[in-house]
């Protein structure tokens, strides 16, 4: 059995519905109903009493619930052990962060600073969320992610600690024909999901303010920033992109900034880790964030 299946139980076990365990391990209910039934499938048993509302475990699994918390102990820290071994044994560091610092913050960052470190890098790019929870079970050492300035004001949860490296624009672009349409009160726009930090920050901090007579119109719903910026650069319609990005693609020919007429929110790049004890490769890649915090 996978370990995330394990893992998927507990917070089961854990939860009060399944809408709670989904929260808890990061996943949209759906996503997180399919995982279950995926489970009960393989084992050709059914784990839920879905005649309940909500559905809560089987007594069947319930009696079994010691012993599937010992055996996901035991397993998960054997693998944790054994990947800790491996990157301290290579000294290599494993980073996670959003799609959309990966292409545009990362590269000159890792050039310019953590290259000359002399340590083995290894980037994974994910959405915002399974960045966490690749940091929260220790499948990277380091995340960096988006957050918005409002986001900053929180403080971080007690078991983390983290550098703010850079606070920029999220710059509305299009090409030069679509200026005409603004004017006349029709803006086409590609969207990002509800779901996810950029969709999410638009709804909050760029819809408010758009004008009540400017006509809004979803052309293509994409979670990928790159994606939105070629669809920009093509005549699609309006993305709301990163600075960092524009600046270090060379995609961004052809593309002009709305923000003279349209709301141009503001975002950081934030790294977090875990505290705890750190592998000397791990200690110099945060020590040289350091010197760029807040720049």
């Amino acid at each position: 059995m996978k370990l995330e299946w394990l893992e998927d139980i507990i917070a089961i076990f854990e939860s009060e519905s399944l809408n709670e365990a989904a929260t808890r391990r990061y996943l949209t209910q759906p996503a997180f109903s399919r995982r279950v039934r995926s489970i009960e499938e393989y084992l050709g048993v059914e784990l839920m009493d879905r005649s309940r509302k909500p559905a809560r475990p089987t007594g069947m699994l319930v009696e079994q619930e010691d012993r599937l918390r010992r055996l996901s102990t035991d397993l998960k820290g054997l693998v944790i052990d054994l990947r800790k071994a491996d990157r301290q044994v290579r000294s290599r560091v494993v980073i996670a962060s959003q799609h959309a610092i990966t292409t545009s913050l990362l590269p000159p960052l890792i050039a310019t600073r953590l290259d000359a470190l002399g340590y083995r890098l290894r980037l994974r790019s994910a959405n915002r969320s399974e960045c966490w929870g690749m940091l929260i079970t220790k499948e990277a050492d380091l995340v960096l992610t988006y957050q918005s300035i409002s986001e900053l004001s929180n403080p971080p949860e007690e078991y983390v600690e983290q550098l703010v490296i850079s606070k920029e624009d999220l710059i509305p672009v299009g090409t030069a024909a679509l200026r005409d349409q603004i004017d006349a009160g029709r803006l086409p726009v590609i969207a990002y999901p509800s779901d996810v930090f950029m969709g999410k920050l638009i709804d909050s901090e760029v819809h408010p303010y758009l004008s009540d007579s400017m006509s809004r119109e979803i052309k293509v719903e994409t979670a990928l920033t790159v994606a939105a910026m070629q669809l920009a650069a093509n005549g699609v319609g309006i993305a709301w992109i990163p600075r960092s990005m524009l600046e270090n693609l060379p995609a961004k020919n052809g593309l002009l900034s709305f923000s003279d007429i349209l709301p141009t929110p503001r975002i950081a790049t934030v790294a977090t880790r875990l505290i705890g004890k750190k592998s000397n490769a791990e200690q110099a890649i945060w020590k040289e964030l350091e010197t760029v915090h807040g720049k």
